[in-house]
């Protein structure tokens, strides 16, 4: 008995993202085509096959059972596709994209890079610094490590560290307030206020017991970046701990009692279900783990 032809893997592609969208829409902006291009080309695969796989709706569209076991089937046998292409435009490595926070990208990840290369040739890793959420499914990226609070749908999961408050400042004013043997006269000295968390330090006074908190002074600013940045020559500011252990370790800045918590957020690896056993995403994050600090 002779066996029917498989379908077009262009076919299967655009089957895939109209799926994966819910929108012909957009999956026509993924694809960089018409939407009626779109259509016609998942109208002519569910000819093929002799069956409907999405339905059309005025809100989107939505898988039939047997659309959804398909795609199901099809999803990673195109990833391994797509996959094995790019490694073999590498050179025959893999290529990781990983999504970093920036404190984590700046003081942990880019600093021993080339650590990394030199125990792992076979992965190529491309780094995006952003708190921007992108979208795993559509490949952006292959894994994103944040802070926050699991689950994320449709994705798995591991915590990578626990994450405490510790307050850093210049080393001249420690010095001066004599910060190391009384933490709690951080009260008394100039504080870096970010705007979008205005309550930190009166909750961090109050988990140390400092209840009569009253600033003298403070040095505004927008986001967590600018804050680490003042607490070199201004002020007092609140670190996220681990991350910002290497620059303590630099000298630039000093760490005024112990770390407080840990915080309720946590820092995790999130990937795709699918994706977490791909052997770079293991080798990336073995790896990460051995730089991070660890609490004692």
């Amino acid at each position: 008995m002779a066996r029917r032809a498989l379908s077009s893997l262009n076919l299967l592609r655009t089957f895939e993202v109209a799926a994966r969208r819910g929108s012909f829409k957009l999956a026509a902006e993924e694809l960089h085509v018409t939407a009626s291009a779109v259509s016609q080309q998942v109208r002519s695969l569910e000819s093929q096959l002799g069956l409907d796989l999405l339905e059309r709706h005025p809100g989107g569209l939505r898988l039939t059972e047997t659309g959804r076991s398909y795609l199901g089937e099809i999803q990673g046998p195109l990833r391994a596709l797509a996959d094995a292409t790019e490694r073999l435009r590498a050179g025959g490595r893999s290529v990781l994209r990983v999504t970093l926070m920036p404190p984590l990208a700046s003081r942990i990840v880019l600093p021993r890079l080339a650590d990394f290369r030199a125990r792992h040739p076979q992965v190529e890793l491309r780094i995006d610094t952003s708190v921007r959420n992108l979208d795993l499914a559509q490949r952006h990226v292959d894994l994103a490590v944040r802070y926050g609070v699991p689950p994320w749908p449709g994705c798995a999961h591991e915590k990578l560290a626990d994450l405490y408050v510790q307050a850093i400042c210049p080393l001249a004013l420690a010095r001066e307030h004599d910060l190391a043997r009384h933490p709690e006269r951080l009260a008394g000295v100039p504080l870096v206020q970010m705007t979008e968390r205005p309550d930190h330090w009166r909750q961090y006074f109050q988990h140390i017991g400092v209840n009569a908190f009253e600033p003298i002074d403070r040095f505004h600013v927008d986001d967590y970046p600018a804050a680490i940045e003042a607490a070199e020559t201004l002020g007092a500011a609140l670190a996220i701990w681990p991350l910002e252990q290497p620059l303590i370790d630099s000298g630039r800045v000093v760490a005024v009692g112990a770390p407080q918590g840990p915080i309720p957020e946590a820092m995790y690896a999130v990937m795709l279900e699918e994706r977490a056993g791909d052997p770079a995403i293991r080798v990336f994050l073995d790896w990460l783990r051995r730089q991070l600090p660890q609490a004692t």
